[in-house]
């Protein structure tokens, strides 16, 4: 049966590749800002592998993989040279097709940010996807067009700004809310924000709750911030566009622009992981 064609497909998704670094130390702290004397939040070891998202005298902000921000010492890490390429999806949804042709039935979809590892020696122009099924004995196989996608090497390499990730953020206005959901088939409010950083190279826990507990507190939102709503505890969670408006994952809904103060229950914190 052909997979049904969702309504947000062919928008492109923008999308930077943050500067990667790998520690030379033991032991580096990551400070709460650039000093010696600012707070310790956390510690990255020997050949840890970080993404730069600033640089400021002798200083890098960075995220650890333990999904920790913070500030490192630049004689602590030695940056990583850009050697990223090959073509990922860079529309919301790319059409796996049963043939490498447009007007052939659709079987499936690959999401945004997916990389596209085989591509066809035969059909020029097209990508071949084998999908293996747990409990099937044959697989999904199909084509997508290299139309709906970019090569990693042409997209932005350098720290991404609040203007990026509201550039993410729209290409996804639209898609219905899904509970659960992380994919232009379906987003739910904390999995439609983790994808918007994760495609700008940013880790970000799967939950809301959690979500609110990475990055640093600030009291008004700016662009780019998440802002958490709840009565006792964080339900839902909003990118800022400023300090009025958001974009947002709602329940029933889908993906759109709202006032910040029209969810109905309070804003129990926002948080900023940009430095």
């Amino acid at each position: 049966m052909e997979a049904a064609e969702p309504a947000v497909t062919r928008v492109r998704v923008a999308m930077v590749v943050p500067p990667q670094a790998v520690v030379f130390e033991p032991a580096a702290d990551l400070r709460a800002s650039a000093s010696d004397d600012a707070e310790l939040v956390d510690q990255v070891h020997y050949r840890e592998h970080l993404r730069v998202l600033a640089s400021r005298d002798g200083w890098h902000h960075v995220q650890a993989e333990d999904h920790y921000f913070g500030w490192v010492r630049q004689d602590a890490i030695g940056l990583v040279e850009a050697s990223v390429h090959g073509p990922i999806v860079d529309v919301p949804l790319a059409a796996i097709r049963r043939r490498p042709d447009r007007s052939s039935e659709v079987v499936g979809h690959l999401p945004a940010g997916t990389p596209l590892t085989q591509q066809s020696s035969e059909q020029v122009g097209w990508a071949w996807v084998d999908i293996r099924r747990r409990g099937d004995i044959a697989a999904l196989t199909g084509y997508v067009s290299l139309d709906d996608s970019i090569d990693l090497g042409t997209l932005p390499y350098r720290p991404p700004t609040p203007d990026d990730l509201i550039a993410t953020a729209e290409a996804f206005v639209g898609v219905p809310y899904l509970w659960g959901g992380t994919t232009g088939l379906g987003l739910d409010c904390s999995g439609y924000v983790q994808q918007v950083y994760g495609l700008n190279g940013l880790r970000l826990d799967r939950d809301a709750d959690q979500q609110a507990l990475e990055g640093r507190a600030v009291d008004r939102a700016a662009r780019g911030d998440l802002v958490f709503f709840g009565r006792e505890r964080v339900t839902h969670v909003g990118l800022a566009r400023d300090a009025r408006t958001m974009l947002n994952a709602r329940g029933g809904r889908q993906v759109e622009v709202d006032d910040i103060d029209s969810i109905g229950v309070g804003v129990l914190a926002v948080r900023r992981y940009l430095p």
